[in-house]
């Protein structure tokens, strides 16, 4: 939204308050009380003075916990929703309209995780499938509504959002696309069911703290293709006991594992590294939080 706020004038109505562009003629929800209702849905517009304001967008924190609410429409004049604009801990299903441009994970993300998402196929910004919001062009992952302990994304998604899956604590297995690129900040975190995570070649870069606290995860495989670790991207996977890193050129370790808060070794864990690297990768401290560290050729079933 930017400086815009600025530029805008406050106006109240009943239970809402507005912000209002007198030249563009639109308005923002700033907050506004519902009431007692199963299903809701926002204004489109507001009078103001015998004129008519489209409304377009809701502020951060907008809705307060209207414990009642279990169905949200969102109207095709809507062309963004701030994150946390919905503090809804019983909302069931949420209708998108064709004007919103973009949806976050943050959106929602107190909301228990809606049950049924439905954008409106006119939308000619993002689409919805299978637990998941992509990017009309399918190439980035905004957000994971999904309760699925088995998640598989689908080809031709090159970017995984940031926190698109954090928090997804059903989780237990997950099926990456040939496609994929890079995962965001955070895209994974606190999955504490994922057991193991195979990265597709052709994959470049981690965001930070992509699988950060992901008590279950045993398992890493990293392609020969991967540029960047990202900083501290399996800090706190402290079940860790095979990671393979298969890049020909020796990687920085940016505190990707251990504890965040000091350097832990993993006692039981066992880096596979191509074998010309070994040395290199056992005489630098950066990573020393493996004890075990062996070639590829040596990684069983290889």
């Amino acid at each position: 939204m930017g400086l815009d706020v600025y530029f805008r004038r406050e106006y109240r109505q009943g239970k809402f308050v507005y912000l209002l562009d007198d030249d563009e003629k639109t308005a923002w929800i700033a907050k506004g009380r519902i009431g007692r209702c199963r299903c809701y849905r926002l204004p489109d517009h507001v009078m103001v003075d015998g004129e008519r304001y489209t409304v377009d967008s809701v502020e951060a924190g907008a809705f307060n916990r209207p414990r009642t609410l279990r169905h949200l429409i969102v109207p095709g004049t809507f062309n963004y929703v701030d994150e946390w604009a919905f503090l809804c801990n019983n909302l069931r299903s949420v209708h998108i309209g064709k004007g919103l441009d973009y949806l976050d994970n943050w959106t929602f993300c107190h909301c228990n995780k809606p049950r049924f998402f439905h954008i409106d196929k006119g939308n000619p910004h993002i689409k919805y499938g299978n637990g998941m919001v992509l990017s009309k062009d399918g190439k980035k992952l905004l957000a994971a509504y999904t309760k699925c302990s088995h998640v598989v994304i689908p080809e031709g998604v090159e970017e995984v959002n940031q926190y698109a899956f954090s928090g997804c604590i059903k989780m237990e297995t997950l099926t990456l696309p040939s496609t994929l690129l890079r995962t965001r900040d955070n895209s994974f975190s606190s999955c504490t069911k994922l057991r193991s995570v195979i990265f597709p070649e052709g994959f470049e870069r981690c965001g930070t703290q992509s699988f950060m606290e992901d008590d279950s995860l045993t398992n890493v495989d990293l392609p020969s293709t991967l540029i960047d670790m990202g900083f501290e991207t399996f800090v706190d996977c402290l079940n860790l006991r095979t990671v393979v890193l298969r890049s020909p050129q020796k990687l920085e370790c940016k505190g990707s594992f251990g504890a965040w808060d000091n350097d832990i070794p993993l006692q039981n864990a066992i880096l596979y590294v191509p074998a010309g690297l070994v040395e290199q990768y056992r005489q630098d401290p950066e990573w020393d939080v493996f004890k075990h560290i062996l070639p590829i050729e040596e990684l069983p079933n290889q």
